[in-house]
């Protein structure tokens, strides 16, 4: 795990766990004293409505009235119960008092969002591989919805070879679940936040998007991604990328020589504004469909006995002026040409990022409406 600087950067990141966590912090801090309990152990109703007061998008007061139990805020429910799994509280009698640790946790944000970052997908291994599609999709998106989302981390866990106990493949229900409990879990800690749809009719949807914590710590928890220092004792390659069939449309980038190929590939997703939905591949002799033996693809795909871009840039020998070539969704065959263009120190920086954007790229899905 990185470590807590690793996860902040100065006052900026300070402020930004403390937004995260102030749920947290608020229910340790309730129950250093002791928070009163129901008799099946839920929070009481005090509790529940200053949850409600404090943060009014977990309830719809002026809809339903202030809110009767625990279960009517999911997010509090789901706060109550991660907390206990974790052992930062602890129930005794008809009151929940804060643990040691949890007591350490509430006066340092850093850590404890740290923690919870950790925490996403709840030691399930299914759960865990949906929140590792969740926050990959966050990642390359502004925002997305739910349906987006869900559509999302089923496409990916299916790839990763996900199925039924009797080897049939998932249906939209069997991730659906797992995704709505990644989202509860995700918005107790502050690492998730939704926000209403413009779009959508009245504006009842919502869209789902990493809050400026759940970036910070969900970045420095997973290695070679976006947000992570490039490896200690090596560089940053920096690439000049042309859109094959858009004239004047291209990107500059950089990724650490410690990150993988995946990274690149996220860059040039965040870079042409993709939606990260489709099988990839880098052929490593500049040549698109090119020679088998230099193919590096979507980790996880069904062929077997092939080379992944799961594989650190440092590994691959690369010089400057070596071409690349990416093709992206092999239905619609997005084909983007690198260029290694320079090798340089890393700086304070965060990698892989995109350093200069040259026109405007077409839409991934272009309206169907249109002539």
């Amino acid at each position: 795990m990185e470590t807590r600087d690793e996860i902040t950067s100065g006052p900026a990141g300070s402020s930004a766990a403390e937004r995260a966590t102030a749920p947290a912090r608020w229910l340790l801090d309730a129950a250093a004293d002791g928070v009163a309990l129901t008799q099946t152990h839920a929070l009481a109703r005090v509790v529940v409505r200053e949850a409600a007061q404090r943060w009014p998008d977990w309830w719809d007061a002026e809809l339903f009235g202030p809110p009767h139990r625990e279960a009517d805020l999911a997010v509090l429910a789901e706060l109550h119960q991660c907390l206990k799994r974790l052992r930062l509280v602890r129930r005794r009698g008809r009151r929940l008092y804060s643990t040691v640790r949890g007591k350490e946790l509430s006066g340092d944000p850093e850590a404890l969002l740290a923690v919870l970052a950790e925490d996403l997908g709840g030691g399930e291994e299914f759960i865990e591989a949906i929140a590792a599609e969740v926050v990959d999709l966050l990642e390359v998106a502004d925002s997305v919805t739910w349906k987006e989302l869900d559509a999302g981390a089923l496409l990916g866990v299916t790839r990763e070879g996900w199925r039924l106990a009797d080897g049939q493949p998932l249906g939209d229900r069997d991730a659906g679940w797992a995704v709505g409990e990644v989202l509860r879990r995700g918005e107790a800690y502050g690492l998730i936040e939704r926000h209403p749809d413009s779009e959508s009719p009245r504006r009842l949807g919502s869209r789902i998007a990493l809050s400026e914590g759940g970036r910070l710590a969900l970045d420095a928890n997973r290695p070679g991604t976006p947000g992570v220092p490039a490896s200690a004792g090596l560089g940053a390659l920096v690439f000049d990328s042309e859109l094959v069939g858009a004239p004047g449309i291209g990107a500059r980038l950089a990724v650490g020589e410690g990150q993988h190929l995946t990274d690149l590939h996220h860059v040039i997703q965040a870079a042409f504004g993709w939606d990260d939905d489709h099988l990839y591949s880098f052929w490593l002799d500049g040549a698109f469909w090119g020679e088998p033996s230099t193919e590096f693809t979507t980790p996880q795909t069904p062929d077997e006995g092939r080379p992944t871009a799961d594989v650190p840039l440092a590994e691959l020998d690369l010089s400057v002026g070596r071409e690349i070539a990416y093709v992206f969704d092999f239905g619609d065959e997005w084909r983007v040409l690198l260029r290694l263009a320079a090798t340089e120190p890393v700086d304070e920086g965060e990698y892989p990022r995109v350093l200069q954007l040259r026109g405007t790229p077409p839409p991934q899905y272009p309206d169907l409406d249109e002539d």
